[in-house]
């Protein structure tokens, strides 16, 4: 009889949680396949079932037969690989939908060819009020890595033109935009923004940082259906690559409302964080009490505004991330912060204590200790809590403060496609550093051998949205397939720096759920999570590592449904 009333008492406690656990049929079955847990209790099975939205079921093929009814839909995986849902800890899926509308430059490093695509895009679009786009990359203006705006008023004549490079830190304007702006010789630089000049102090075109507003101020918002319109197509591409959990990390009062509209009509298909933008520029209390409020109205929602977004320093390439020691090419100079120590530490201070979860982006060496600094007093006033703060990009890192990441729990949300040896860590990098600091950049492994938390996000549309792109990279340290964007054979980039499969899969997968506070509900294959699930076309760790970004989606599951199937996507396209 005690056995019978322990068993009823654990049935009556997981059932909330498994609404479908008296469900003995499957709806879904995966089996024949190699399956990747990411759990530590059991690495590897071949089957999985699915009941409802959880996972009922890990472990070898002929486990799943008790399970198999008239509804059950069967796959076969024959080998494949079946993973949990791929999480992208840093993304912008907003701007990345919309910009697929726009004029994309992005990975092209042939100057000619970027001419080609903006005058060619301008043609077929005579009806823009603007031209807008992004993704222009510096190697193709080296050596400075700078293009002007003669170069764009040659290109779009009759109109403005405004594009932003592929960082998002920099944008590039024609005369005409320039003019509209009211941008001349004379025009100060706004507060943490920059106006690039030449010789004779005439603005070149080039904006840094907050400057670009002065010019994107005039061109015209899209409008919600034109921003709804933009997060469909990039659900559609999260779902093709087997995205099912995101970190947005810059949203606005219009992304809550983007959202909400979307989840309402029920057309939300990744689980999602969205991190509040913070305004250096703006009055702080206001601005926290305005984060609360936007928390509270999303709460009880498919979205959660739980984390707060701030943007510490700019790009060491344009000068704007802070550092310790002076640039390399300019002595005097070591870059700035966008918030002032001691307001950065009230700052944070306050919400830490309100349960906010901070996401900081940091590229210097100052700038990340300066935050770590910050996160150390919050820690001294609040009391340590489970805030699972987290430091975007940590391009450059000082060595003496890798430990403090795990000391104070804060994770680094990196982007690894960054790690490798292009234009800007083999030319800009060693230039603006010296080449003993240009060392220094991206060390994935310094990290996770301190013992620190490491998640993966891609900025996109900074970079590449494709997950098997940063995989690929993560553990070679060298271009995808080992060739550079000239054609030529490259060698790893920092090769002491790569990590292996399993660690980066982790940090698509459970680590990013467990930045999300997330870990007991998804991140791993395992019985009584959710079911958010993807099948790869290949065993990732059966093929050679310069082939990783060669795999395919074949499926998609969230949340029990099979959103992306790579089979019928095709025969829609009539491929």
């Amino acid at each position: 009889m005690r056995v019978i009333a322990i068993s009823v008492a654990v049935m009556a406690a997981i059932l909330p949680s498994f609404p479908h656990a008296l469900q003995d049929t499957a709806d879904l079955i995966f089996r024949g396949g190699a399956v990747y847990t990411v759990d530590a209790a059991r690495s590897w099975a071949s089957a999985v079932v699915v009941i409802g939205n959880r996972i009922a079921y890990v472990g070898e093929d002929h486990g799943v037969e008790a399970f198999i009814g008239p509804g059950t839909r069967l796959v076969d995986l024959r080998g494949r690989m079946l993973l949990p849902g791929f999480q992208d800890s840093h993304i912008h899926p907003g701007s990345g939908g919309i910009s697929m509308d726009r004029v994309v430059v992005s990975g092209v490093f042939d100057r000619d060819e970027i001419f080609r695509i903006i005058e060619e895009y301008a043609a077929a679009h005579p009806d823009q009020e603007w031209i807008h786009g992004i993704g222009w990359e510096e190697g193709a203006f080296k050596p400075s890595g700078l293009p002007d705006r003669h170069m764009l008023d040659e290109l779009v004549i009759d109109r403005p033109a405004f594009l932003r490079n592929s960082s998002g830190h920099d944008g590039w304007a024609n005369s005409h935009a320039l003019e509209i702006a009211g941008i001349v010789a004379s025009s100060p630089d706004p507060p943490n923004g920059v106006i690039e000049r030449d010789a004779t102090g005439e603005p070149t075109g080039v904006l840094h940082e907050r400057a670009m507003e002065l010019v994107t101020r005039h061109i015209p918002d899209p409008t919600q259906s034109q921003r709804l319109d933009g997060y469909r197509r990039a659900f559609g591409e999260l779902a093709r690559y087997g995205i099912t959990a995101i970190i947005d990390a810059s949203a606005s009062p219009e992304t809550d409302a983007d959202y909400r509209a979307l989840a309402d009509a029920g057309e939300l298909n990744t689980r999602t964080v969205l991190c509040q933008r913070y305004s250096p520029t703006g009055d702080d209390d206001d601005q926290v009490q305005n984060f609360l409020r936007r928390r509270e109205q999303l709460n009880n929602t498919a979205v959660r505004a739980s984390c707060v977004k701030i943007g510490l320093d700019g790009l060491i390439e344009q000068y704007t991330g802070a550092l310790l020691q002076p640039y390399a090419d300019r002595p005097d100079f070591r870059g700035h912060l966008t918030v002032e120590p001691q307001r950065l530490k009230r700052l944070v201070t306050r919400l830490d204590a309100e349960g906010f979860q901070v996401q900081v982006h940091v590229m210097g060496d100052r700038a990340v200790r300066e935050i770590l600094d910050a996160f150390e007093t919050a820690q001294r006033t609040n009391g340590r809590r489970d805030s699972r703060h987290h430091l975007a990009h940590v391009h450059f890192p000082d060595v003496a403060d890798i430990p403090r990441l795990r000391i104070l729990g804060v994770a680094a949300n990196m982007s690894p496609l960054w790690a490798r040896g292009d234009d800007w860590e083999t030319f800009f990098a060693p230039r603006r550093l010296g080449p003993d600091r240009s060392l220094q950049l991206l060390v994935h492994r310094s990290i996770l051998s301190a013992g620190a938390r490491l998640v993966f996000g891609t900025d996109w549309p900074v970079t590449s949205i494709v997950p098997f792109d940063g995989l690929e990279t993560a553990v070679t340290r060298r271009h995808l397939g080992g060739v550079d964007p000239y054609g030529e054979i490259d060698v790893p980039w920092e090769p002491e720096e790569r990590i292996l499969l399993g660690e980066a899969l982790a940090a698509y997968t459970i680590a990013g759920a467990e930045l999300s506070f997330d870990e007991g509900e998804r991140g791993s294959i395992e019985v009584g999570k959710l079911a958010d699930l993807v099948v790869v076309d290949r065993n990732l760790f059966d093929v050679a590592p310069l082939t990783i970004h060669q795999a395919l989606v074949d499926m998609t599951v969230f949340d029990g449904r099979i959103i992306y199937d790579r089979e019928t996507a095709s025969a829609e396209l009539g491929l």
